[in-house]
């Protein structure tokens, strides 16, 4: 397949604001556990530790600290890492951790990550003080509640007398452990479940955390595909997405999933599939995958040329404020990868008539319906599938 080479100039327009459909939201609820699995798959083991242990692995870098997937470690204030500090002196119990360990040596945070940063911010970092780094930095006691005698005294877990020192480390906790033979899927929904609440994991976030790991040949995981692609400068030029909670990088997804897949093979739920067709990017080369992201990025930029200002955006046709439709995106994205250097070409020569006979699709409510709500149905995947290739077969002979 020919790809073009675009020298593009980069531009200084605000962030694209991306369009969330009924059923896209970002938060994962239980109602989007559906996924079936054999209950015998469940492989977690249960394990007591201390806080000593887990002290230890984080000085040894042996658990996952930076989750580049979660973007959001080390949050809590110094008054609230303190009273966890406290809880730990009091003896106050804590909830428990859970922990992927399909690699022994390098656990992956499923909860607790923030309890997990305040241990290495006052225990671990005495001993990391000196290299300079400002996640290195040991954090002083404040804002306790109860041993208030120790407020802001500049008091460091070096500087506690042995006993209290002792305490902290001896604290038993409960630790579950997912192990290395768990199928992807299972783990799928052991994430979800335990990100049901609060501010927990989103899809997308689920899905890069469980696919990081690099081949042993090599290859780019997926996870790391995909944020590439997603900072790509040219990709940036053309169009500036969000990357709050990874919306960027599910949006790619959406189309990538739609190139190696027919919508015709489409299945609901779309987060279901989306995780089904994330690892078929482990069995592609780095040069398939270079291939690849050029060919969505050029994709996108003959999308600019076709539409200018209104790329993927209802706007087209209503004249209201640009936002970018997810529906629209990967289906426009998709179809225009397929195509020839040739059919791309007729499609510009036909742009007007082309344009013109796209916004009277927004009349038709079946077309309309299918990238405003419910989205993601089988029947609104084919409905607007189907009429956006009609349309490109039509003006690309």
């Amino acid at each position: 397949m020919i790809r073009t080479k675009y020298n593009i100039k980069r531009n200084d327009e605000e962030l694209l604001e991306i369009e969330i459909q009924e059923d896209e939201e970002s938060p994962v609820g239980l109602d989007q556990i559906i996924s079936p699995f054999n209950p015998k798959d469940i492989k977690i083991i249960v394990e007591p530790k201390t806080i000593d242990h887990l002290v230890s692995r984080i000085r040894h870098d042996e658990i996952d600290m930076n989750t580049e997937f979660q973007r959001k470690g080390n949050l809590w204030s110094f008054d609230k890492q303190s009273r966890l500090i406290e809880s730990l002196l009091l003896r106050l119990p804590l909830p428990a951790f859970y922990f992927d360990a399909s690699d022994d040596n390098k656990w992956l945070v499923v909860d607790g990550l923030q309890r997990l940063w305040s241990l290495k911010n006052f225990v671990a970092n005495v001993e990391l003080k000196n290299s300079g780094k400002p996640d290195d930095q040991p954090i002083q006691l404040t804002g306790l509640e109860i041993l208030v005698d120790l407020n802001n005294k500049g008091i460091t877990y070096d500087k506690l007398n042995r006993t209290m020192q002792r305490r902290i480390l001896e604290t038993p906790i409960t630790t579950y452990l997912i192990q290395p033979d768990t199928p992807k899927n299972v783990k799928y929904n052991v994430f979800k479940r335990i990100n049901s609440g609060g501010l927990g994991l989103n899809s997308m976030e689920i899905r890069n955390a469980l696919n990081q790991e690099r081949p042993n040949n090599g290859k780019k995981s997926p996870a790391v595909f995909l944020k590439e692609l997603s900072e790509n400068s040219k990709l940036k030029s053309i169009l500036r997405l969000q990357d709050k909670r990874m919306e960027d990088r599910e949006l790619l997804l959406r189309a990538y999933s739609f190139i190696v897949k027919d919508f015709s093979e489409y299945e609901n739920p779309l987060s279901g599939f989306l995780d089904k067709t994330i690892e078929t990017l482990l069995g592609k080369s780095n040069l398939e995958l270079d291939e690849l992201s050029d060919g969505i990025i050029d994709a996108i930029y003959f999308q600019k040329k076709l539409f200018g200002k209104h790329i993927f955006s209802r706007s087209i046709a209503e004249g209201k404020r640009i936002q970018l439709n997810s529906a629209l995106f990967e289906v426009w994205v998709s179809e225009t990868y397929k195509l020839t250097r040739f059919q791309k070409d007729k499609l510009l020569e036909n742009a007007i008539a082309l344009t013109k006979e796209y916004k009277t699709l927004f009349k038709d409510e079946v077309f309309f319906g299918a990238v405003v709500s419910s989205t993601s149905g089988k029947g609104a995947v084919t409905t607007r599938f189907s009429k956006i290739q009609n349309l490109i077969q039509k003006y690309s002979k």
